[in-house]
């Protein structure tokens, strides 16, 4: 009988789910970012929570491929900066003892580009989440300095000795970085200051920035300002103060910090017969030549002619 019972646990045993056995904690867990988040850079740092001494490795997958983790004893966050797609993106994370995957935890974000009409609206039911608060700064303090060491004004020598570059510096890896963000001078724009678009934000995030934008950006380029102000036509991203609808106001891989090529970004609203990825197709229905640059014959940001066009003085 003793025999007999103790083969029937056992099996009970090897059946059984390992999670069954530890309770209702999760093993490892996305900390951040919360599910349903609305994020503007295809950049993002995970924040990942994990049992001490229950896995070896942990598995981050999303659209853009997999990474792997390993464990350290008994540490029990981890971060990871990875890349993303615009759209819609599910990221998960996956916990594994000797090869066999004993807990999983899954995020829905979603990259909006506003320059793009597919990409321009998030579900609704996705909402704006912020990581800077003592709260979640004081998961990562163990590992990460959080404290701001930046003086106003005054870039850093060596930028790796900003606080802010350990998890943001691939922000800035693109061929052309904007002077700010370059020299790590973050609270340039990232002042805690919300504006009359954000203003419900107040107050969730010690870095917010305020939008719209554009007038951070004046108080560097304030002749850009007093010129764009004399003329009598001005383009909608100028006239409603988004700088950063069509610039990234950290790096690009274009001129100017441009998001995307000029026309490209010209024709994510003006595409009433064409896709984004059929350019040639709209030369055939429209005459216009998208191989040519837009801004050749017309001011992107004002102008004293109808449509921007550019004064072109005759010789």
């Amino acid at each position: 009988m003793k025999l007999g019972l103790f083969r029937f646990l056992l099996g009970i045993l090897i059946c059984v789910n390992p999670l069954s056995m530890l309770g209702d904690d999760s093993i490892v867990t996305l900390s951040y970012p919360q599910d349903q988040s609305i994020l503007h850079e295809t950049s993002l740092s995970l924040v990942i929570h994990v049992k001490p001494d229950y896995l070896d490795e942990v598995k981050v997958i999303t659209p853009n491929g997999e990474d792997t983790l390993k464990m350290k004893n008994s540490k029990t966050v981890y971060c990871k900066t990875l890349s993303l797609r615009l759209g819609n993106n599910t990221i998960s994370v996956r916990g594994y003892k000797k090869g066999v995957m004993l807990d999983e935890d899954v995020r829905k974000v979603y990259v909006m580009a506003d320059i793009y009409k597919q990409f321009k609206y998030p579900p609704k039911t996705y909402k704006h989440t912020f990581f800077h608060t003592d709260e979640k700064e004081s998961e990562c303090a163990n590992c990460h300095d959080m404290t701001l060491n930046e003086t106003p004004g005054v870039a850093f020598i060596d930028v790796t000795e900003s606080n802010c570059y350990q998890c943001h510096k691939s922000l800035t890896s693109k061929k052309y970085a904007h002077a700010p963000a370059v020299n790590w001078l973050c609270t340039s724009c990232h002042s805690g200051k919300v504006g009359s678009k954000n203003e419900e934000d107040k107050g969730r995030s010690k870095y917010i920035a305020p939008e719209p934008v554009n007038e951070e950006c004046f108080r560097c380029h304030k002749s850009n300002k007093k010129l764009w102000a004399s003329y009598r036509y001005r383009h909608e991203p100028l006239d409603s103060g988004r700088c950063n609808k069509c610039h990234n106001p950290h790096s690009s891989p274009y001129r100017m910090f441009v998001r995307k090529p000029v026309d490209k970004i010209c024709m994510g609203c003006h595409n009433n017969k064409h896709t984004l990825d059929d350019l040639d197709n709209y030369t055939i229905y429209t005459g216009i030549d998208t191989t040519k640059n837009c801004v050749k014959c017309h001011s992107p940001h004002a102008g004293n002619k109808p449509f921007f066009l550019i004064d072109k003085k005759k010789k």
